[in-house]
């Protein structure tokens, strides 16, 4: 008790004298409304300004707090120097939320060129004279501040407390005891897989940058294989992904340099406690949600180390009739403590009956880990399935079932139920070119290609070529030509990659035959490095689009889902639909969302239409941009994967239907004078247009009024340049009657009349 009134006084006294830093608490800095978070919740990354309510209330503000040291400087490394640490409330509020923040030392720069590395540590010059070097685990200081996000603009950014370099810390105490992490159950933070779940902001943000707990868990995936993330889940798949904020768990290049004691432990691995500090990412990895980030070695206790299976090959990997395809995989104990092997097993069934064992060998099982096997030749059209079981001399049994890892976060390459490695017995005399359905076709909602990694000839018509997709994807999870497809079944549309001087001489409508390898690129079943091409016809009719709402494409529906898979690369068409947000990913500007149903679907702007969100440039000539509420009459394209959405890729303006609503098509035309144009059609029902001229650029307003003068809809705010814009106008929600439209734009302002009739 005199220890905490001793700190109480000297914080008291030492913020006297420096009135420019508000004296708080962490828990003051962290706390925001549940109100808030609910509303962060409920959004999770549909962004824009949503973030901001989940940010402290004290961001920006120069602040001074007291709190424990529970990470002191050089362990967290990720940033540089490694001069970043974590405190928290004294006394009991220690133990409780929103109690702990993230301190990185320096006014959002983390570079200090004085410093030097002494072989185990950072040593920083005029740092030292601040007494920062000195801080130790178990310190009570005071830190002088300004509060920040990081990123700004996300919707789950790190609160932080940028330390004032120019601001000496002081140490009022050492050897206090840092509190317990409480043990937390996964769906505090995450519900489902990761990414791809339900982001829990309401109870998940109060333990930002705190230390919690986890236990017995499995790792799921690998998150990043060049730093050594994982991800890791509970027994219902709920999910989350481990961040390597310090060099014990990373294999990534730092300094200090990366623990060498550190292996990244493999998928099925058991873990039966895990404690870190709840973060975030940002960039690619940001929609993971909160990160929980070990330390220390300790902080990971893995259980039984189960036999490592990996790199499983299948030759040919296109089985014909009369073959007996070899299997290999690499077995072996995945660490010293590990028990010895006592088998290998291939583990196959032949379309519906039992499952079978063929023992695999290899030629020196004490030093070479490569096992092989035979699976015994069967007839054209046998569906045969199968997978790898490693079992050690503790009878602990390891799988290798499929070559994905996760699904909705449940591990599925220890779930046979999720899918299995397969292939269908084709009778290549008769069937020398594979179907788009062979190479597309699985029926586990785990599953990918069963020819994955061959190389053959597949045929398809074209039907999105460099007059239609651009050749460089503008996101960084888009598309690019080419695609081709066999009818309008499932599994019957494929992406196909090769080189200009092959697949520039192919349009939209030729029937081909393509020779490449069949691969998968982030999830997308790809014909890759086509090395041929042979034009069989040209002038075909496209295969029809089909129709869907588009919830069965909706931001839930996790990759591989069977009502969503099957029509993956092929054309399809969503009727009826409305803008729903055009601002639907961070950062992004090229993508905007459109529904018909209960959920929206991801539209891609990899196109060459002329039909964008409201982010892009609203000066180029020929372009609609688009607004939430925009009516669209129908939108087709091409059914893409990526950054864990499905996602639509109109080609060309043909591929849209009428656009109605608000939007807003600028020509190219240099009007001498401001005007205003009548509506057209007027009468109307329930669409017009609206033509207005602007001789110079500046802010535009178009606004329309009822006829007690009572503004309904804005059409137009924003800065535009000289030229000639049309906008839509869709009046379905009015009733029947007269209405005003005005524009204000610099010192020109005009009003007139237009008739709804219905």
């Amino acid at each position: 008790m005199k220890k905490v009134l001793l700190v109480a006084l000297m914080f008291a006294l030492t913020s006297f004298a420096f009135a420019q830093f508000t004296p708080t608490t962490i828990t003051a800095i962290q706390q925001v409304s549940m109100d808030s978070l609910k509303a962060v919740d409920s959004a999770q990354y549909v962004v824009g300004s949503i973030w901001t309510k989940q940010v402290s209330p004290l961001n920006g503000q120069k602040v001074e707090v007291v709190g424990l040291v529970t990470v002191p400087p050089y362990e967290i490394t990720f940033n540089s120097s490694g001069r970043t640490l974590v405190i928290c409330d004294t006394g009991a509020a220690a133990s409780q939320p929103w109690s702990s923040i993230f301190v990185p030392y320096g006014n959002g720069s983390y570079t200090d060129p004085t410093a030097t590395f002494d072989g185990q540590k950072w040593v920083h010059g005029s740092f030292d004279n601040n007494g920062y070097n000195n801080i130790q685990l178990g310190d009570i200081v005071r830190i002088r501040g300004i509060v920040s996000e990081y990123p700004t603009g996300a919707t789950n950014s790190l609160t932080q407390l940028q330390a004032d370099t120019n601001e000496s810390v002081i140490i009022f105490s050492s050897g206090n005891a840092i509190p317990k992490p409480p043990l937390m159950k996964m769906t505090d933070f995450n519900k489902g897989s990761n990414p791809g779940g339900h982001v829990n902001f309401v109870t998940g943000e109060q333990w930002e940058s705190k230390e919690v707990m986890f236990t017995n868990v499995t790792i799921t995936a690998i998150v990043n294989a060049s730093r050594g993330t994982w991800a890791f889940a509970d027994s219902a798949g709920n999910t989350l992904s481990m961040y390597d904020w310090s060099t014990h768990f990373t294999i990534a290049s730092r300094t200090p340099p990366a623990d060498p004691a550190y292996v990244v432990p493999p998928v099925g691995t058991k873990i039966d406690t895990i404690r870190g500090y709840v973060g975030t990412a940002s960039g690619g990895e940001a929609n993971r949600g909160y990160r929980i980030c070990p330390i220390l070695p300790a902080d990971v206790k893995y259980g039984a180390v189960l036999p490592g299976l990996i790199t499983h090959r299948r030759t040919p990997v296109v089985v014909a009739k009369d073959s007996t395809p070899i299997i290999t995989v690499k077995a072996f104990k995945q660490s010293t403590v590990a028990a010895a092997l006592s088998s290998v097993k291939v583990v196959y069934k032949v379309n519906s009956g039992t499952w079978q064992e063929i023992t695999m060998t290899a030629a020196q099982p004490a030093v070479d880990s490569l096992y092989k096997a035979i699976i015994p030749k069967q007839n054209v059209g046998d569906y045969v399935y199968y997978f790898l079981k490693a079992t050690d001399a503790n009878s602990q049994s390891a799988i290798l079932a499929n070559n994905s890892n996760t699904t909705s976060g449940k591990l599925t390459t220890l779930d046979t139920s999720k899918g299995t490695f397969f292939y269908k017995v084709l009778d290549r005399t008769a069937q020398p070119v594979l179907t788009i359905r062979d190479v597309q076709y699985t029926p586990f909602i785990a599953g990918v290609s069963p020819y994955m990694g061959g190389v053959d000839s597949v045929g398809g018509i074209i039907t999105a070529d460099t007059a239609s997709l651009l050749k460089a994807s503008l996101s960084g999870y888009g598309t690019n030509v080419y695609y081709m497809q066999s009818g309008n079944q499932p599994f019957s549309g494929v992406w196909v990659v090769g080189p200009d001087s092959i697949m520039q001489k192919v349009a939209n409508g030729d029937s081909v035959i393509v020779k490449g390898s069949i691969s998968e690129y982030y999830d997308v079943t790809e014909i890759y490095a086509v090395s041929s091409m042979r034009v069989i016809s040209k002038g075909n009719t496209l295969p029809t689009p089909l129709k869907f709402k588009t919830e069965q494409f909706g931001p839930s529906v996790a990759n591989g889902t069977l009502n969503a898979e099957p029509y993956e690369g092929m054309l399809v068409r969503f009727d009826s639909v409305t803008v729903t947000s055009v601002d639907p990913v961070y950062q992004d500007p090229s993508q905007f969302e459109i529904s018909n149903s209960s959920a929206p679907i991801l539209v891609e702007r990899d196109g060459k239409a002329k039909v964008y969100n409201s982010v892009v440039d609203t000066t180029i000539p020929g372009v609609k941009v688009l607004r939430v509420g925009t009516k669209i009459a129908s939108v087709t394209g091409i059914l893409f994967y990526g950054n864990n959405r499905y996602k639509l890729v109109p080609r060309t303006d043909a591929d849209y239907g009428t656009i109605t609503g608000v939007a807003i098509m600028r020509e190219n035309l240099i009007p001498d004078s401001y005007t205003l144009s009548q509506n057209y059609p007027n009468p109307f029902n329930p669409a017009t247009t609206i033509k207005y001229a602007l001789p110079v650029g500046g802010n535009v307003t178009l606004k329309v009024y009822n006829v007690l003068g009572q503004e309904i809809e804005t059409l137009v705010n924003m800065t535009q340049q000289a030229g000639t814009y049309t906008v839509s106008f869709d009046a379905s929600k009015y009733a029947s009657g007269m209405y005003l439209y005005r524009i204000s734009a610099g010192s020109f302002a005009q009003v007139k009349k237009m008739m709804l009739v219905k």
